[in-house]
């Protein structure tokens, strides 16, 4: 802000509040230099969004830290927009997911003594009765077999129908 900017600013606050401080050149060049880096018009809503919620003077550092508040706001959003657009470009590897999720599962089967095609197998089964609806629980594939009250199994992984329902759909 210039120190036109700054006498003008002065006048409408001082319309608000009688203690705030008259534009005589040394208020003006001292406002001015506090405030040379604030846009005139972010100036006005600092002092406006200020009378809002407080009764005391306004001073030049509330208007910078309003200044601060709209800049950080700003790059945020910009931030946060950027994100979302990089985040919609990506589209997932699938095939990079799965071959990762097969190096775990082997190394989780020689870890406790398992044969990885073993468990690499028993995951394509957990797979492919997942890929169907259970018939017995009504649960819609991808979601796993619940029990009574929604609760999920404990004595084994899936309904034995849906077991029969993926190996003919396998065939």
């Amino acid at each position: 802000m210039n120190r036109t900017e700054v006498a003008a600013l002065l006048g409408a606050a001082s319309a608000v509040d009688p203690k705030v401080p008259q534009p005589d050149p040394d208020v003006l060049t001292m406002w001015a230099g506090i405030l040379d880096d604030v846009p005139a018009d972010v100036a006005g809503a600092a002092v406006r969004e200020h009378y809002r919620h407080n009764c005391e003077t306004v001073m030049p550092a509330d208007i910078v830290e309003y200044w601060r508040t709209v800049r950080r706001d700003v790059a945020e959003r910009r931030h946060t927009a950027e994100l979302r657009a990089r985040a919609a470009d990506r589209r997932p590897d699938l095939r990079a997911i799965r071959d990762g999720i097969a190096r775990v599962t082997a190394a989780l089967a020689l870890t406790r003594g398992v044969d990885p095609k073993h468990a690499e197998a028993e995951v394509e089964t957990r797979r492919a009765f997942l890929a169907v609806p259970c018939t017995w629980c009504k649960a819609q594939p991808g979601a796993p077999c619940t029990g009574p009250g929604g609760k999920p199994l404990t004595k084994q992984t899936t309904h034995d129908a849906r077991l029969a329902a993926a190996l003919t759909s396998a065939r």
